[in-house]
């Protein structure tokens, strides 16, 4: 890890103002818009240090005032593609830099910073080709606390059964004292067919509770490609799972005895390939599953999201959600983010103004049981290429996204209101 001392810190924070890192008012330059509405505000991250190819936003999390934006293709520490996370505290309008998280164990292409959650003064990062023992590429979770006004390693967690390449650290949820940690492609009995392991915080640290896999599981189905933790909920997607490798999300109720599975959810209308569950979100009694490749007549791998209530062991679909202005290739529901009333569904490779894969944010707000479109959001000073909305996270009234290509692949991650 590496946290600047105070004179450096000073040092960041001017240099980080002086490069206009901070606020855009609304309606001023270096806004953002919504479709063919009045800008709302936007607020830019980048790295203090960075570097091309560092895919800074291929990962972004938000919880209170603090935003962690994951950077898989960092330097740290000397060792270059190792990956970082990079933190900001939000300070009135202004969000400032506050640490550079690297791994203690930093290696070429570890992908640290693949995944990150953030619970309070706790950031879990994952890394899904850390070393974990003598395997150069199992992947692992890494766990960071803030200490007396800095932020320190705590510990990193590996699988019980490590094998390599199977992506653990993937994906990651975290919820009061629960952790799920997937590896969407470990082998069991067959190739690539993923498991999600839970983890509870007792007596100071991690410790290792249950395995859950599908209870149809199949080869090359990526069981722990997303996860979403909701009260006793959880929600796993397999993007390759059949029907029809489609795509699928499995459902567990939290009991006495563990996490039991209590239903699969299927596409309602998927085909080979569409990756349903590629991405998924919980809120209250709701979720919304994101198929990034779904096809839409005329338009190949224009993507679709899908929202669906659930209630005990069923989840009913509301909505089918596409995008107003869809393409073919945008990838609509490369990411999802919930809160509250809103959805907002990321589209990576959504052409803006003649700019191919740009990249936008779509949002939906409900009203009267409906799902109603907003409009979409876009970067002020993006770019072709930039693939803005690749990530999401979304908190009250607040969004942060990604887009890990933008600068020359060195990445930004935009602070944007979902609500005006």
């Amino acid at each position: 890890m590496v946290f600047p001392g105070k004179g450096r810190f000073l040092a960041l924070l001017v240099a980080f103002l002086a490069m206009s890192i901070g606020i855009a008012s609304a309606g001023a330059a270096g806004s953002a818009a919504v479709g063919k509405q009045s800008p709302v505000g936007e607020i830019r991250l980048t790295a203090t240090d960075p570097v091309s190819t560092a895919d800074f936003g291929r990962s972004v999390a938000l919880d209170g005032d603090l935003v962690a934006v994951g950077a898989g293709g960092a330097d740290a520490g000397g060792v270059p593609n190792a990956g970082a996370v990079y933190l900001f505290r939000r300070l009135g309008q202004a969000y400032i830099p506050e640490a550079k998280l690297v791994a203690p164990d930093p290696s070429d292409k570890a992908e640290f910073g693949r995944a990150v959650a953030i619970r309070g003064n706790t950031v879990i990062i994952g890394a899904r080709f850390a070393q974990a023992g003598t395997l150069s590429k199992a992947g692992a979770a890494y766990v960071y606390g803030k200490h007396g006004g800095s932020w320190q390693f705590e510990e990193k967690i590996t699988s019980p059964n490590p094998g390599n390449e199977d992506n653990f650290g993937r994906a990651l949820a975290i919820q009061g004292d629960v952790l799920v940690v997937t590896a969407r492609k470990e082998n069991l009995g067959a190739s690539d067919v993923g498991a999600a392991y839970v983890y509870e915080h007792k007596g100071g640290s991690w410790t290792f509770t249950e395995k859950l896999t599908a209870g149809d599981a199949t080869p090359g189905a990526y069981f722990g490609q997303s996860v979403a933790l909701q009260g006793d909920l959880m929600a796993v997607g397999a993007r390759n799972s059949d029907p029809n490798g489609a795509g699928a999300v499995y459902l567990f109720r939290r009991s006495m005895e563990g996490w039991v599975e209590v239903a699969k959810v299927p596409s309602p209308d998927g085909k080979t390939d569409d990756q349903f569950a590629f991405t998924v979100d919980l809120a209250g009694s709701g979720m919304t599953v994101g198929a990034r490749r779904a096809d839409l007549p005329g338009m190949k791998d224009a993507g679709a999201a899908y929202v669906f209530s659930v209630n005990g062991g069923s989840a009913d679909l509301v909505t089918k959600l596409t995008a107003g202005d869809a393409a073919a290739g945008d990838q609509f529901g490369q990411s999802i983010a919930m809160a509250g009333d809103v959805i907002a569904v990321g589209a990576n490779r959504a052409d803006t103004g003649g700019e191919g894969d740009q990249g936008a944010v779509y949002l939906f707000r409900r009203m009267g049981g409906r799902w109603i479109g907003q409009g979409r959001i876009v970067a002020s000073d993006g770019v072709a290429g930039d693939e803005f909305g690749y990530s999401l996270a979304a908190v009250g009234n607040r969004m942060v996204t990604g887009a890990h290509f933008a600068d020359g692949e060195a990445g930004a991650a935009y602070v944007v209101p979902l609500k005006r």
